[in-house]
This record gives structure tokens, sequence and C-alpha cells, in this order.
């Protein structure tokens, strides 16, 4: 009995190593890697002033039609203007003004170029900056880590023209006659960074 007993657990290791030895297996090891970045583009907003002219990502008119333009300012806000991420810190929004942040004349017959710092004022998601060639917004999310991390956050963008005196009245629009209209423009870039 003894030796059916040890034939018969033979016979089934034999059995279990033949089963073992057929099976192979392979171990993948997956990583996931998150890496920081930041990045800056046009929003869903874009377009909301009108038709935008070739070469540019959008378009915004102010326009002084009465006394109170004039006196007053005017302001365009663009709602979701600029949708940014930021991944890894909070982030910062920078503005640049192209031209020495000099408007350009291409309309009219008053002065070739004006100091964007005496015109316009922009705001970037409610913060505000001294108009300069280069403005600077933020910050935005309060830490440099990752828990201020962002990802397709659209801002609004507020365009805001300076209350204007009789005298810079005068420089911007020129000699020209009652019905001579006056246009400047300034191209403006704007770049994103990390806290």
């Amino acid at each position: 009995m003894k030796k059916i007993t040890f034939f018969a657990v033979a016979i089934v290791g034999s059995v279990t190593a033949a089963n073992a030895q057929s099976q192979s297996q392979a171990k993948v090891k997956v990583n996931v890697e998150l890496n920081p970045f930041q990045s800056i583009e046009i929003g869903s907003g874009a377009g909301q002033d009108g038709p935008v002219t070739s070469g540019y990502d959008d378009e915004v008119t102010l326009k002084y039609e009465k006394a109170a333009d004039y006196t007053n300012g005017v302001s365009k806000s663009i709602a979701k203007q600029l949708k940014v991420s930021s991944v890894g810190s909070g982030y910062k929004v920078k503005a640049t003004l192209l031209t020495n942040g000099q408007f350009n004349k291409v309309a009219g017959n008053g002065a070739n170029t004006y100091d964007a710092k005496k015109l316009i004022e922009i705001q970037v998601d409610g913060k505000t900056a001294s108009t300069d060639v280069n403005m600077e917004f933020g910050p935005f999310g309060s830490t440099s880590t990752a828990e201020a991390s962002v990802l397709n956050k659209e801002l609004d963008v507020k365009y805001i023209g300076k209350p204007l005196n009789e005298a810079t009245v005068k420089e911007l629009l020129g000699n020209g006659g009652k019905d001579t209209k006056a246009k400047y423009t300034i191209d403006v870039v704007y770049t994103i960074a990390a806290n």
C-alpha cells in the first residue's frame, strides 16, 4: 500500500510540475510621469468684438463716440479671452506691448505714434498692472506648488481706454475735418510663466 500511495503522490507531483512548467509569464512595469508645464492660448471668448484681422487670434476695438466717453474713458470686457494651463505651480500672465509700447496711427491726421501708457490699461481676470511695454498680472494660485495647478482655465480680459482731455484729443485727431476719424493700433502678446 505504501508503494501505491508513493506512486500516486509521484504521479500527482509530476502532473503538477508539468503544468507549472507549461505556464509562462511576462512582467511589465508601467510608469506614469506627470511633468510640470504652462500654456496659454486664445479662449472660447475670442471674436466677441467682431471679425478678426488675418494673422491675429482676436481683435478688440475701443470706441470713443460721445463726450462721456472722452471724459470718463471707455472699456470692453472680453469674457474667456485667454485659456491657461499650469501644472506644477501657480502662474502669472505677462503681456508685452509691441512697437516699444507705442500705438501706431493707421487712419487720420493725428500723431503718428502715441504712448500706450497714456491711452489704455489692461486687466486680466481682475488683476491690474501698470501699463508698460512689459506687464505682469498675478500671481494666480496662492502657491508655487502643484496644489495651484489649473487645466484649461479661461480668463476674462478687460481693456480700458483712459479719459482723454482736449489736448490729447487734438493731438490724436490732428487737423482733420469733422468727418475725419483717427484710428490707432497696438499688438499685445500674452505669455504665461510659473510663480
